[in-house]
Order: C-alpha cells, then sequence, then structure tokens
C-alpha cells in the first residue's frame, strides 16, 4: 500500500492485455475476414457491433485531444476543432457537461488583448477587448486534467492555455466548467499540455520553439525551456521532476530542472521527427515519429534502445511511411499504445531493465480497428479500457483525410471489470511474462532506476558516446 501510495509499485498488465485483445478477435464476426484480406473498415464496424469499441457524438468536426482523470478513470474529457469540449462518464458512456461550446458561425468572442497581459503572460482583468469571430483561433489542440480532479487544461491555437475549474461542472444551474485563468505567455499554437503526477504543475509545448512551466497551485507562471530549434511537438512528465519533450528540430529533450540543464537524444541516422511523446517510468520514454518509427529510449543512453520501423506500415497504395499520430504509456505497467491513419490503434508491451533482466524492447501485443486519424490516446487504470480521439483530419493541420471517418469520442473496452486483478491481495510473486497468469505488481526503488549524478550520461561501450548535455539560462 506505501508503495501505491509513492507510485513505485511496477504492474504487469501485458498478458492479460494481450489474451483479451486476441479473444475480442477471437469472437469477432471479422476474425475470418482479418486472416484472409486485412479489411479496417469491416473490422472497425464488427468491432462496434459487438461492443467493445463505442462511438459517442458530440463534436461536430474532428476531434483532436482527450484527457483521463488518471487515478479513478471515471472522468473523462475531449476537444475539437469546432471549439467544443465535453466532459463524459466513462463507465456509463454519457455526456455530462459541455465545458466549452461549440463554435457558431456569427456569434462574437471576447479575447483578451496584448495590452491586458501581466508581465508573466497571464491574462489579468480590467484590459481593453476586442470581437473576433474566427473558429480556427479556437480549436483546442490538447488537453490535460490533474490528478486531484480539480483542474483541467486546456491548450488552444491561438497561444492561450485556459485552465478549468472542472468541480462544478454538470452541476444543476452551473452551465459548465468555470475559467480559473488563462495563461498567455505563449506566442505560437500550444501543441501539447502535461500535468507532473500527483502535482499542480503543468508544462506547456508551443510551436514558438518553447516549453513553460505554471504552477497551478498559486495560478502562477514558473519559468521558460528554452533549446529547441524548433516548434515543439509534444510533452511528457514523469512522476520524477525530469519532463521530456520532442521538436521538429529532430531531438528529444529530457529537462532537469533542478540542476537547469538538460539532455538531447537524436535518434540517428534518416529518423524524422517526433510528433509525439510518452513517459513510461522516470528513467523510460517512447517517442512516435512521422516517418512511422516507434522508439524507446532510456534516459542513460544516446541512442533508443529499441526501435519499431514502420509500426503502422505504409500509406495505401504508396511506399510511404504513416506517421505515428499519438502515444501513451499507462504509468507504472508495462503496456502502451500508438495511433496513426492505418485503421488500428497498436498496444505493445514495453520490457525495461526496471522489473526484468530479459530482453529490453518492444513486443506487439495486439491491435483494435478504429477507423479515421487517431489523434490523441489515453489508457485507463490497469489497462482496462482506452479512450481516443478519432476524425477525418490530422490534429494540427488539413493536408489530408480519411473518407467515412466519423469525428468522434471513442471508448475501447479492453477488458471486463470481473476480469480485474485482486490488487488488494496480490503480493507480486515471481512470474514469467508468457505465462497465463495474473499479472504481478513488482516493487520498483523510486530513487534506484535510472538517475545519473551526471549532466551526459553514462558512457556506455555499446555507445558512441552519452547525452548531450546542455545548460539553459
Amino acid at each position: 500500500q506505501r508503495q501505491k501510495r509513492e507510485g513505485t509499485l511496477r504492474r504487469r498488465l501485458a498478458v492479460k492485455t494481450r489474451r483479451s485483445i486476441a479473444a475480442m478477435w477471437e469472437g469477432s464476426a471479422a476474425a475470418a475476414a482479418d486472416s484472409a484480406v486485412d479489411n479496417p473498415m469491416a473490422n472497425f464496424q464488427s468491432f462496434v457491433g459487438s461492443g467493445v469499441v463505442s462511438l459517442h457524438r458530440g463534436h461536430d468536426l474532428t476531434t483532436t485531444a482527450v484527457a483521463l482523470h488518471r487515478p479513478s478513470g471515471s472522468t473523462a474529457y475531449s476537444g475539437s476543432k469546432d471549439n467544443s469540449i465535453f466532459m463524459w462518464d466513462v463507465e456509463r458512456g454519457t455526456k455530462t457537461a459541455t465545458l466549452c461550446s461549440q463554435f457558431k458561425k456569427g456569434r462574437k468572442k471576447q479575447i483578451q488583448t496584448s495590452s491586458s497581459k501581466n508581465r508573466d503572460g497571464q491574462a489579468g482583468g480590467g484590459g481593453a477587448k476586442q470581437s473576433q469571430g474566427h473558429r480556427a483561433d479556437g480549436e483546442v489542440l490538447a488537453l490535460a486534467a490533474s490528478d486531484d480532479g480539480r483542474y483541467l487544461a486546456a491548450g488552444y491555437r491561438d497561444a492561450t492555455v485556459k485552465i478549468y475549474d472542472v468541480r462544478i461542472a454538470g452541476k444543476s444551474g452551473s452551465g459548465g466548467a468555470a475559467v480559473a485563468t488563462t495563461f498567455a505567455g505563449h506566442k505560437g499554437p500550444i501543441t501539447s499540455l502535461s500535468f507532473r503526477p500527483g502535482t499542480l504543475q503543468l508544462f506547456t509545448a508551443s510551436d514558438d520553439r518553447c516549453v513553460r512551466h505554471y504552477n497551478l497551485e498559486e495560478m502562477a507562471y514558473v519559468e521558460t525551456l528554452y533549446g529547441h530549434q524548433a516548434g515543439v511537438t509534444a510533452v511528457s512528465c514523469p512522476r520524477r521532476e525530469w519532463p521530456v519533450t520532442a521538436g521538429r528540430d529532430r531531438t528529444v529533450r529530457s529537462w532537469k530542472l533542478a540542476e537547469e540543464t538538460h539532455l538531447i537524444y537524436r535518434p540517428g541516422g534518416r529518423v524524422s521527427s517526433a510528433d509525439c511523446v510518452s513517459a513510461v517510468s522516470d528513467g523510460w520514454f517512447l517517442s512516435g515519429h512521422d516517418d512511422g518509427h516507434l522508439s524507446l529510449w532510456n534516459v542513460d543512453k544516446k541512442r533508443p534502445v529499441d526501435t519499431v520501423e514502420l509500426a503502422h506500415g505504409n500509406t495505401t497504395g504508396t511506399s510511404l511511411p504513416r506517421g505515428i499520430t499519438s502515444v501513451d504509456a499507462l504509468a507504472g505497467s508495462d503496456v502502451a499504445v500508438t495511433g496513426s491513419s492505418d485503421g488500428y490503434a497498436r498496444f505493445w508491451n514495453v520490457k525495461t531493465d526496471d522489473y526484468d533482466n530479459k530482453e529490453r524492447g518492444l513486443e506487439p501485443l495486439g491491435r483494435i480497428p478504429l477507423h479515421g486519424f487517431i489523434n490523441d490516446l489515453a489508457l485507463g487504470p490497469r489497462a482496462r479500457f482506452c479512450v481516443a480521439a478519432i476524425g477525418q483530419e490530422p490534429r494540427l493541420g488539413r493536408w489530408e483525410r480519411v473518407a467515412k471517418a466519423k469525428n468522434r469520442f471513442v471508448i475501447v473496452r479492453l477488458r471486463k471489470e470481473d476480469d480485474d486483478d485482486d490488487d488488494e491481495e496480490d503480493t507480486g510473486g515471481e512470474m514469467d511474462i508468457g505465462e497465463e497468469e495474473d499479472e504481478e505488481e513488482v516493487a520498483i526503488d523510486g530513487e534506484e532506476g535510472n538517475s545519473s549524478s551526471s549532466e551526459e550520461g553514462s558512457s556506455s561501450s555499446e555507445d558512441d558516446d552519452d547525452a548531450s548535455s546542455s545548460a539553459e539560462e
């Protein structure tokens, strides 16, 4: 129980996830078709009909982002290009509140002018306002929910980050959630948001090449992280105060805030820039690239520990790889999921030496059909379910379109409630990852895993050199 509270308990969920996905395909009417000719659309319709995948209406345009209350998994949020943000009850599959309404043509919106911002980039009161009616400015590009269930952060194309107080959302007469504050320090569209687990520390990434750090305890700006030479596409923060970012400059960076330095990781070769990143644990993270590469990283190594090429195959009728549009790893477990536009969400076994002496790397667990661009993903507690944002268009633009795709918030039921492991009674005995047993809980010393005192990483004989380190003001 102490290790659960501290977040150092390790759960193996890959075995049950593999078994569950395999059982879904065996019981699906699309199983025969899958063995002969792959038809993602037919498979998708079959899974929707069986109730494994549920589509939920509400957004008129492409759904771009989802967020999940991680500790309970009971509440989810979704955002769209139509400016709307909805709150969902995951267990019932119903919409419980509208945090931000859809854009309606002809309706004027009020925005704060730059003259009314304070020196920290936070919108203040009493300044002059001007009206604007452009839908694109209010597109929701990123969402993040705090672990305490108090706040939802939303990143917009107009370079603002709005903090919603969701405690009053859905209550009678509330009319949605109140905007607690608006941060307007960025100069480009907000591309990604991440809370540090268990805290109210918020990290925001933007196309302006900066990452900004906020403290929602005081609703205040803390600092700006400089270093990327192009737009920052993703940010993810583990329990340790080492946020991980990816940028268009073809680098992935891990920031040591206490030491005011950061490590630079380069995938090497002709690997393109990363569009998404997700922290697995304090010492491990995943990056998904727009040339289809999925990489597993250790913070002490300059090169990826393992890389899966063409993780989502090639574009239909061409030899061009499909880019990975979203990735999410369930913290404290060995399960991750990636999304693209190939019609499937693909699940992976993330093997690290934190708890296993076997070969480290990535192993496919199975796939679930989801038709359209999978713009965002979030795994629920114990990998019992997964929520996704799917749509006809990619999250950040309109350069491609998937015909007949629906703009929906999606819930994928991976396991039934009666299939859950008895975590309260599990003693964490020895088990091989391939055995047909309940998942194991392995305690990992939070101070032991992958901490490095040197700023350039460990000098391993199998690597040419260490992770680059540079100090930033």
